[in-house]
């Protein structure tokens, strides 16, 4: 952590500016929850069932990704194994693939007679699993954070007074709580989602919302089953952020100058690369097995093509213009409150908050926006920008986190002898703290990219006539097109992140100043 310095001016109004953008999208719906008549439609029966089984939903995700994550994260950050950074970086997948695609490549294997049932998930246990087991990555990575935390010096004498057992006992003691924060969040958000619910066949308050909005077209009731949620998550997560929000801070933000060296262990690098590998497998492998099955008996590439060609400019220009606004955002922000601990807390803590929000939330204000605004605003409230605006907005969370990371690695020295010297602010920052951040730049700028392309409400309500993005399309046709292209298009669509990932993961190699 930097020292604490006084704010100046311009960087209180750059966060307060910033933090009130990402707000601005759920106000309008707000208005009209707080000044409309409530009445017995919303609290129908159906509503309740999905309201209390989404919070066993969201309390089965936390467990089975902290049960998964939390072990996975202690192995992988303590010891040294074989191809040990590549099997890291590809936990990252399931995070980046719509849940609805795992859930497709889970529910095709029902075609197997000869697989027993009780293999196959469906209904709310199974959709717990499918979301629980994509989690599994927030609570993997948040350890391995943590981890990388711990100083040479506290593992070496755990290590030396009662070896591994000591070592493992101790790293869990001091990783538990920013793990177990990473899980409640996980189970959170697997509140506002409703791809697997809608496949597997689990009844929950996302799929009520998006039913609401989309089949019943009653927006006053979609709003207001939005808000009802948004307020629960808020009750849920406030408590968390007050009590956890500085521990969780140090885990994810903190960074050593001398990092510990992963410890060579013979046996548990090898526990290690089989539980990665393992996980891996059940996450990604079977659902892409049940993908297989179809696409082999029913090939339709050759279509599935077509489809790509149709939406993939779409996709891009909705992904690449929403990370180039949440990553210009993040940066000012972690700039902005480098200095000051108070403030970036603060801003961490609205952020959160603010992610864990359903996204029909902003997307359903932007819609009463434009619904009530006049047609010169058109531009703002209804194009292809508005949905990338909305989608930056959206994940500016993640790509804060990853610049705050990286920001907290400059020395405020440096800053100090700039200005000492006279030198220009600007050419401070093109000359010396951009060359430096461009890795976490890369990084951030590609992650952005790839979630905002697997979102999937933000775009169904958003998006322009025909300017549909490819995961939408394949998430409005998979109930009438043939099981063969729903499949291949699943397939085509992971084949292509996980070729993002591998090409970013060589890029990061010839960057000076690799990523942490």
């Amino acid at each position: 952590m930097t020292t604490q310095r006084p704010m100046f001016l311009w960087r209180k109004a750059v966060v307060v500016g910033v933090l009130a953008m990402a707000i601005a999208p759920t106000i309008p719906l707000v208005v009209v929850g707080v000044t409309a008549s409530t009445d017995a439609t919303l609290w129908s029966r159906s509503f309740v069932e999905a309201l209390l089984a989404s919070l066993l939903l969201a309390a089965s995700v936390a467990v089975l990704c902290l049960a998964v994550g939390f072990p996975l994260g202690l192995l992988a950050g303590l010891y040294r194994f074989r191809l040990r950074e590549f099997l890291i970086l590809l936990q990252v997948l399931p995070l980046l693939l719509p849940s609805f695609l795992l859930a497709i490549g889970w529910s095709s294997l029902a075609s197997l007679s000869w697989l027993p049932r009780f293999f196959i998930p469906a209904g709310f246990w199974g959709t717990a699993m499918v979301l629980g087991m994509q989690s599994v990555p927030l609570v993997f990575f948040t350890t391995l954070a943590a981890c990388r935390n711990l100083t040479a010096t506290q593992i070496d004498a755990a290590r030396l007074h009662g070896g591994e057992p000591t070592v493992l006992r101790s790293s869990a003691g001091a990783c538990c709580l920013p793990a177990v924060l990473a899980a409640i969040l996980a189970g959170v958000l697997s509140l506002s989602d409703p791809g697997a619910a809608l496949i597997l066949g689990g009844r929950v308050v996302a799929v009520e919302i998006l039913t609401s909005f989309s089949s019943l077209f009653d927006f006053s009731l979609a709003a207001r089953q939005c808000l009802l949620l948004a307020g629960l998550v808020i009750l849920l997560v406030l408590p968390l952020l007050v009590l956890g929000l500085r521990a969780f801070a140090v885990a994810v933000l903190a960074r050593q100058t001398r990092a510990p060296a992963p410890y060579v262990h013979r046996g548990l690098g090898r526990v290690t690369v089989f539980a990665l590998m393992a996980a891996l497998f059940i996450v990604l492998g079977i659902p892409a097995v049940g993908l297989c099955l179809p696409a082999v008996n029913n090939p339709m590439l050759g279509r599935a093509s077509q489809e790509i060609e149709r939406t993939i400019g779409q996709t891009i220009v909705y992904s690449g213009v929403a990370a180039l606004i949440a990553v210009t955002l993040a940066t000012g922000l972690a700039l902005a409150v480098r200095e000051s601990v108070s403030w970036r807390l603060a801003t961490v803590g609205v952020l959160l908050a603010l992610f864990t929000l359903p996204p029909a939330l902003g997307a359903l204000g932007v819609v009463q926006t434009a619904t009530n605004g006049p047609p010169q605003m058109d531009w703002l409230t209804r194009s292809q920008f508005t949905v990338s605006l909305v989608l930056g907005l959206r994940f500016l969370p993640i790509a804060t986190l990853a610049m705050m990371r990286a920001v907290g690695s400059l020395s405020t020295t440096w800053t100090d002898a700039a200005r000492l010297h006279g030198v220009p602010a600007a050419r401070f920052l093109g000359r010396v703290i951009l060359p430096i951040l461009k890795p976490s730049l890369l990084v951030s700028f590609v992650l952005v990219v790839v979630l905002s392309s697997a979102d999937v409400t933000t775009v169904l309500l958003l998006h322009p006539p025909g300017r549909m993005s490819l995961p939408v399309a394949l998430f409005t046709v998979m109930a009438n097109s043939p099981e063969g292209l729903v499949a291949s298009l699943c397939l085509l669509y992971l084949g292509g992140v996980t070729l993002l990932i591998l090409v970013l993961s060589l890029s990061l190699k010839w960057l000076p100043g690799r990523v942490r």
